[in-house]
């Protein structure tokens, strides 16, 4: 843990003589400087890097939620995950990426916010689209600066409600009881689906009726409360242009891996993109000898209002 005292840090020779028209653009000017000074600081100090700024609220056991994403994510390729909606704190980086993200700060410290800096850097290491996941470790407390909070504004975490589950058929190569069918994993009540001896490549795919603009995915493996016959290592994967015999899509794309057998995340899509979901499918990614227990899978779709 570093905690750097950047208060009264001393600026670049351009920053200090920068002419700044409002309030807002001396800070956020700042604000970037002090980053790149504390990443500086922290290269090479550990594997990943994990920014929190003042007047963070953390939630309950935020290091071992954070410690299990991240042992998730190890073999997959990422640039930022995303703990919280908040435009800095929250967010994770590879260690080895700081001097680059360092440089691209101290470059574009005038003019560009922050949230857009990331956006940028994102992009420039090839991880088209966020991934953030649903339930936020961090947030402001409620005496945050009316000063800050106007220099740079909060995105509002957005509250979902109850998941809508769209219409969908539910297919499965895994080894089905004859009273057990894969649609409870996807009914929304108390029934599940459970299976027995799952190897490599089994799946469950959700195919939707209709095309769908999904914002969030939740999927429960395991018993409620002991954990017990949930899927050690798996993923789930977003499909889209449904193949003609229906029997699943032509193409995937990851969503992220199972997180201590269950995942929550958003679902955000590339810039422009107008695609929409036809398929959710879970991937088994290595046998175990056990019962394995799909407990729910939960879908939220953005609104649309009704064309009159």
């Amino acid at each position: 843990m570093i905690h750097g005292c950047l208060s009264g840090s001393p600026f670049p020779r351009d920053l200090n003589s920068a002419n700044h028209s409002l309030p807002c653009d001396a800070r956020d000017s700042r604000q970037k400087v002090d980053y790149a000074l504390l990443m500086n600081f922290a290269f090479n100090l550990s594997e990943y890097f994990l920014m929190l700024e003042d007047n963070v609220h953390c939630t309950p056991k935020f290091i071992s939620t954070i410690y299990w994403a991240l042992s998730a994510w190890k073999e997959l390729p990422w640039v930022i995950l995303e703990f919280s909606s908040l435009s800095f704190s929250g967010k994770v980086f590879h260690n080895s990426d700081l001097s680059r993200l360092t440089s691209f700060f101290l470059l574009f410290h005038k003019d560009t916010p922050i949230h857009l800096l990331l956006s940028e850097f994102r992009l420039l290491l090839a991880q088209n689209t966020p991934i953030r996941f649903s339930s936020s470790v961090f947030s402001y407390r409620d005496n945050y600066s009316v000063l800050v909070d106007t220099c740079f504004p909060v995105e509002k975490e957005e509250i979902f409600g109850e998941p809508d589950n769209p219409v969908a058929s539910v297919l499965s190569d895994m080894m089905t009881l004859s009273n057990i069918i894969p649609q409870y994993a996807y009914t929304l009540n108390d029934e599940c689906y459970s299976t027995f001896d799952p190897v490599r490549g089994n799946y469950l795919t959700v195919i939707l009726e209709r095309p769908q603009k999904v914002i969030r995915i939740e999927v429960l493996t395991g018993s409620d409360k002991q954990g017990l016959y949930r899927l050690h290592q798996g993923q789930i994967e977003l499909g889209y242009e449904l193949l003609e015999n229906s029997k699943g899509c032509a193409r995937y794309t990851l969503l992220g891996p199972l997180v201590e057998g269950n995942l929550d995340q958003r679902v955000f899509y590339e810039e422009d993109s107008v695609e929409e979901l036809r398929c959710v499918r879970l991937v088994v990614l290595a046998p175990q000898e056990s019962w394995l227990l799909i407990r729910q899978i939960k879908v939220w779709t953005e609104y649309k209002e009704e064309e009159s």
